[in-house]
C-alpha cells in the first residue's frame, strides 16, 4: 500500500488540475486512515497490556476504538475508489467487450456518486443534530459528533472521486 500512495502515477490517470488535487486528496486521506489505525493498535495494546499486568485498562478504550474505526474506515474509502480497488464481480463481465464494461463501470461510479455524496450530506445533518443536543459517549464524555466529523469529508471526497471517474469512463467510452 505504501508504493501505491507515494508514487505518483495511478489506474486513475489523473490530467485535468481537479483529478490531480483528488489523487492527491485521496492520498492524504489514506495516510490519515493509516495514522488512525495505527492509534488504534497503540492505544487497544496499552490498555490490554494495562488490564492483564497492573490492572489499569484505558478507560472507555471501546468508546475510542469505535470513534477510530469509523474514522479509518471512511478515510480509505475516497483511496480505494480512486485506485479503483474495491471489490468487483467480473464474472458476468469476464469476456465481455470494453465498451459493455466501461459502460458497467460508469453507471457503477454514478450510483456511488449519488449515493457517498447522499451520505455525506445526511452525515452532516446528522452532526448538526448532535452538536445542538451535546449528545456525548458514557464513560468519556466524548462528543458523539466527532465520529461523524471525518466521515462527512470522506463521503464527500470518495464521491467527487466517483463522479469524476464516470466522466473519465464516459469520455473513454466516446473515443
Amino acid at each position: 500500500m505504501a508504493d501505491l500512495i507515494l508514487s505518483t502515477a495511478t489506474d486513475a490517470g489523473p490530467d485535468t488540475g481537479f483529478g490531480q488535487f483528488l489523487g492527491a486528496a485521496a492520498k492524504i486521506f489514506a495516510v490519515l486512515s493509516g495514522i488512525t489505525l495505527i492509534g488504534m493498535a497503540l492505544m487497544s495494546l496499552t490498555s490490554i497490556v494495562g488490564r492483564t499486568f497492573f490492572d489499569a485498562p484505558v478507560m472507555g478504550d471501546y468508546e475510542l476504538v469505535q470513534i477510530a474505526c469509523a474514522a479509518a474506515v471512511s478515510l480509505a474509502l475516497p483511496y480505494t475508489q480512486w485506485v479503483r480497488g474495491h471489490v468487483i464481480v467480473d464474472f458476468f463481465t469476464a469476456k465481455a467487450n470494453n465498451t459493455v464494461v466501461l459502460t458497467l463501470d460508469a453507471v457503477a461510479a454514478a450510483l456511488l456518486c449519488v449515493f457517498a455524496l447522499t451520505f455525506s450530506w445526511r452525515m452532516w445533518v446528522n452532526m448538526v443534530d448532535l452538536m445542538d443536543g451535546w449528545d456525548a459517549s458514557l464513560m468519556l464524555n466524548i462528543p458523539t459528533w466527532w465520529g461523524y466529523a471525518p466521515m462527512v469529508p470522506s463521503f464527500l471526497l470518495l464521491g467527487l472521486i466517483a463522479g469524476y471517474h464516470c466522466i473519465k469512463d464516459i469520455r473513454s467510452l466516446r473515443s
